[in-house]
């Protein structure tokens, strides 16, 4: 089931608003992949908290193929925020930007879909950006948990991630190939039952 672009359709027993939008945000994080300089998410679960498909690229989503932070994810959907902001720690030592937590692009609030076990996915234009073009949040993964960031963002400080993430072109193409290519590594690695599991 999908949600119309309707303001405060009711999907269920969530009250979702896809019109009505302001200029500001909300942060969601990810795992990043350590194996890619580009910001992917972990499929490969070199970092131990699973082989991740969120965000979901492939489709523009968040929330596509499995909940991940759920109760965000419905409060972005009832909100008036317009961007889900995409931020994670960069997990690769060689890079200058090792342990950063950086906003590394955004989906549009455009759709949702309920999707197979009663959670809900937004679907909407999606940026990604380089490493070297995105929003530093000005802590480390060695200040608490990064997670536990306030999530919502103002109108200044959605402002102002929007202006850095201008500056880098949208290399979604780039990260969808990339994603493909660890999804072969980890067939080829034994897991086709998890690569199968949402194309």
């Amino acid at each position: 089931m999908s949600c119309r672009k309707k303001s405060h359709r009711a999907t269920g027993s969530l009250e979702v608003n896809l019109t009505d939008l302001d200029e500001i945000g909300r942060l969601h994080f990810f795992y990043h992949s350590p194996s890619s300089p580009l910001p992917v998410r972990d499929v490969l679960n070199k970092q131990g908290a699973g082989h991740k498909t969120e965000p979901y690229i492939e489709k523009c989503a968040e929330n596509y193929c499995r909940e991940c932070n759920q109760p965000s994810i419905r409060g972005f959907l009832k909100s008036r925020e317009k961007y889900l902001f995409l931020f994670t720690t960069r997990r690769d030592n060689r890079s200058k930007h090792a342990g950063k937590v950086l906003v590394v692009g955004y989906i549009e609030k455009e759709h949702c879909a309920l999707r197979p076990g009663g959670f809900y996915a937004v679907i909407g234009p999606t940026k990604l950006v380089s490493f070297d073009k995105a929003y530093n949040l000005g802590e480390s993964a060695s200040d608490n948990n990064p997670r536990q960031l306030p999530k919502k963002c103002d109108a200044r400080k959605t402002g102002r991630i929007l202006r850095r993430l201008r500056t880098g072109r949208n290399i979604l193409h780039r990260c969808r190939a990339e994603v493909k290519k660890l999804k072969k590594r980890l067939s080829a690695e034994g897991r086709k039952e998890h690569a199968r599991r949402c194309r």
